[in-house]
């Protein structure tokens, strides 16, 4: 008798034991915090006609350099801000009126091209790839215009800056829990203001940037 009663205790053991195992789940590894970005990208060129000094600024393509900072919303979504600076060489070409410098006719030239925005980001995936997708709005601003030959200062002496909105879609490559490679191409609206230009004149500014960056969890 005393081996049935051992069976029976064993059953009763495995009976009680086995809802707590089907229910135990393995637990998840916890979500960021926040997320941080670091990124670099080609900026392709734009035309701003400038009638407040009386230009045109003709860009070049040039390396751009970003970070953002962003807290976490519902369906692996973020908002947060972010900030781009680029050193861009350009064409400045004086237009009628203009004596204030000695680039009579047109000059190469450099200048600093920024744009701070709140971001909305979407696109998640525990491991693997995913679409990206960006939403932006801000600003983009244009500063210290110097000749490249002379250094002079070159119009406008402090910064200038336009209303901007933007659109990024790519993808994303999840590397490890908090760490995430992205490949973006982003399009921008500007627009700049129309003091001095005539009614017909376009002042909306178009920006393409194509980024690499990482992503990291907080």
């Amino acid at each position: 008798m005393r081996v049935p009663a051992l069976v029976i205790l064993g059953m009763i053991v495995c009976a009680a034991t086995a809802p707590a195992q089907i229910i135990r789940q393995p637990q998840r590894a916890p979500q960021p915090s926040g997320w941080t970005s670091v990124s670099v990208g080609i900026l392709y060129p734009l035309t701003v006609h400038d009638g407040t000094t009386a230009s045109e600024w003709q860009f070049g393509n040039a390396v751009q350099y970003r970070v953002s900072l962003e807290m976490p919303l519902q369906n692996q979504a973020t908002l947060g801000i972010s900030g781009a600076f680029a050193r861009v060489p350009l064409t400045y070409v004086p237009l009628s009126g203009n004596l204030s410098t000695s680039c009579f006719s047109s000059c190469d030239a450099d200048a600093t091209v920024t744009q701070l925005y709140a971001i909305f980001h979407a696109g998640f995936s525990p491991i693997g790839f995913h679409q990206v997708l960006d939403l932006a709005v801000g600003a983009t601003g244009y500063s210290s215009f110097r000749e490249r030959r002379t250094g002079e200062k070159l119009a406008p002496t402090k910064l200038d800056a336009d209303f901007s909105l933007a659109f990024g879609y790519g993808f994303g490559y999840t590397l490890a829990p908090g760490m995430e490679i992205n490949l973006v191409s982003e399009g921008s609206l500007t627009v700049h203001q129309r003091t001095g230009v005539a009614g017909g004149e376009d002042t909306l500014g178009r920006l393409i940037v194509l980024r690499l960056g990482m992503r990291f969890g907080l």
